[in-house]
């Protein structure tokens, strides 16, 4: 598989959105540090309001790429094929969303 088929903002863990602001879950604001959001994260299942409900987190381009070096660490260390020095698209995908937070 291609990493570009891969979209590592889609693999980063979001805070549960029952302790989230209602700009937050809305996507408006950084599910981590509530400024303007910039990026989708992927749609997400979560209970809101006692019942299981689709919302669409997104982050600013730091916290994102914060979150990608460190999904990335924890990745390379538990990946069968990282392990094994193979190919990965998703430990490529993690590592070029890492490297926007510099830029």
């Amino acid at each position: 598989m291609n990493a570009g088929f891969v979209c590592a903002a889609e693999m980063l863990p979001v805070p549960r959105a029952a302790g989230l602001t209602a700009e937050q879950i809305a996507g408006e604001r950084c599910v981590w540090c509530g400024v303007p959001a910039s990026m989708e994260l992927g749609a997400r299942i979560s209970p809101l309001g006692g019942t299981l409900q689709r919302w669409e987190p997104r982050a600013c381009r730091s916290c994102a790429g914060r979150e990608a070096e460190r999904v990335y660490g924890l990745h390379i260390t538990t990946c069968a094929r990282c392990s094994h020095r193979d190919y990965c698209p998703d430990r490529e995908a993690l590592a070029r969303l890492a490297g926007e937070r510099a830029q």
